[in-house]
């Protein structure tokens, strides 16, 4: 419940009528319970006999945001206007909400008299009262970030961790090495046995995603004649700094001739290299080469899907019409000069 004054007068930033000082301005005056008897009765005559117009009170001491009386009063004011308090800490309790309080009223290109302090923003020297008020809060952000900073750099001297947990543990990350260089298993598999996306996996192992764990060679199984199920050396390959697309940078094979896989034929590939429930290309319909190429080259993950689904040779026959992510295209023609000397012929 706020009270006011029985004079017909507009309120701040209407346009109704009794203008209180020279120049056409609106003089209100703005209170609330002091810190002495809390009587709202002795500010408001002061108010009064200051010149205001319109005085808007608060019955309470409460917080800023808890006062309507104010904020009505700050959010009414406009250029010419003048607000009068008994003393600054009407307008707030606390450094920042008194400096808050004041910033809107400089905004609202508003005059600020307070009777206690003696302070006048209408005079001469009143844009730099603004100006100290505001270096006040400059100050006051700047000791909050330095404080901040002091206290996240003393967290990382004593090893605290800071920011959000990771997603996965050590332990599950050893884990998880282990699944992804198994050939049954697949990343969207053992992204939902570990109740995580597939996004995380490839963002804390992107190493994993080609040539096996840290330190340890990629393998894979020969299927020649007297291979079967035996390991032999994988193909060389590395990890491009370009995207074959979000959360997955480009594979690509360091010499062609590792690649030997079929031109023809039918040929299955791994669901985590291809979503779709029927996932065998029969090379020998019209396109269904160049589509599995342009898949595999975008999928792969370890030299393994190289090998074993391409062709060198077909892949330098087909390399100008294959539709491919730039980040691929370019991968593989910064390492292969054979295949920048097709497009570029």
């Amino acid at each position: 419940m706020e009270h006011m004054s029985d004079t017909r007068v507009r309120k701040p930033g209407t346009r109704t009528g009794t203008r209180t000082q020279a120049g056409g301005t609106a003089v209100v005056g703005y209170a609330r319970p002091d810190g002495a008897d809390g009587s709202l009765a002795a500010a408001t005559r002061q108010l009064r006999e200051a010149g205001c117009a319109l005085v808007r009170t608060d019955e309470h001491r409460g917080r800023r945001g808890d006062l309507p009386g104010l904020r009505d009063c700050l959010a009414a004011l406009r250029p010419g206007d003048v607000l009068v308090v008994t003393s600054l800490e009407q307008l707030g309790r606390t450094r920042p909400e008194l400096i808050g309080a004041v910033e809107q009223v400089r905004r609202g290109g508003a005059g600020l008299r307070s009777l206690r302090e003696d302070l006048d923003t209408t005079g001469p020297g009143g844009a730099a009262i603004f100006r100290i008020f505001q270096s006040l809060a400059d100050f006051g952000r700047s000791a909050i970030s330095a404080g901040t900073s002091d206290g996240l750099a003393a967290a990382r001297a004593r090893g605290s961790r800071l920011g959000r947990p990771p997603a996965l543990t050590p332990e599950q990350l050893r884990e998880v090495r282990d699944l992804l260089l198994r050939p049954e298993n697949t990343v969207a598999g053992i992204a939902r046995q570990l109740g995580v996306s597939r996004s995380t996996l490839y963002k804390y192992l992107p190493d994993v995603m080609h040539a096996g764990a840290a330190g340890e060679p990629a393998v894979e199984f020969g299927d020649g004649p007297g291979q079967h199920g035996r390991a032999v050396p994988a193909a060389a390959a590395h990890v491009a700094p370009y995207q074959a697309r979000p959360g997955r940078r480009v594979l690509v094979i360091d010499d062609l001739a590792d690649l030997r896989g079929p031109a023809e034929g039918s040929v299955e590939l791994p669901l985590r290299m291809f979503w779709y429930p029927n996932r065998v290309f029969n090379l020998d319909e019209p396109g269904m080469l160049r589509w599995l190429y342009q898949t595999v080259l975008r999928e792969a993950s370890q030299p393994d899907d190289l090998t074993r689904y391409l062709n060198g040779g077909t892949l330098v026959t087909l390399w100008r019409d294959l539709r491919l992510p730039k980040g691929v295209r370019r991968a593989w023609e910064e390492h292969h000069s054979s295949l920048r000397a097709l497009v570029e012929a």
